[in-house]
């Protein structure tokens, strides 16, 4: 009785411990798309992203591998790395006094796409220059 326990045990654990490694294997597998000078050309990418030798599937995850098919990986994608809004909007709160907080903005608060000012493949754009061209560039360096 204690023999057939313990192979039970054993037999659990080892099949356990091979669908953990078939699972391993699925999370880690990600197309291999080889970058040309070409591509560097037409898709840029932010030099803070390139010190960081990301590979296109990094941030464009379970989207094949034709970088011309790839879609926006909109705000989940980013605070996949950024963390939260609140977290972003936490980091610039001194400039809150002023109401100068892009990530909490006094017209919008924290909830802001990261797109309406942040591009990975073209340049950014700061929305909040759309009306007040002047007065941003006194407090904001150009958006990343």
């Amino acid at each position: 009785m204690g023999i057939k326990k313990t192979l039970l045990a054993v037999g659990f654990f080892l099949i356990l411990g091979v669908m953990s490694l078939v699972g391993s294997e699925v999370k880690t597998s990600s197309p291999e798309i080889k970058i040309t000078p070409e591509m560097k050309e037409k898709f840029p990418v932010k030099p803070h992203h390139a010190k960081l030798s990301f590979k296109c599937t990094d941030c464009h995850a379970e989207q094949g591998d034709e970088p011309e098919n790839f879609k926006a990986i909109e705000d989940k994608g980013c605070l996949s790395c950024h963390k939260t809004k609140q977290y972003l909007a936490d980091r610039l709160k001194f400039m809150d006094n002023l109401h100068t907080n892009p990530h909490n903005s006094i017209h919008d608060g924290p909830k802001l796409y990261c797109d309406e000012c942040h591009n990975e493949h073209k340049p950014s754009e700061n929305m909040c220059l759309s009306c007040h061209s002047n007065d941003v560039k006194l407090w904001m360096r150009p958006t990343p």
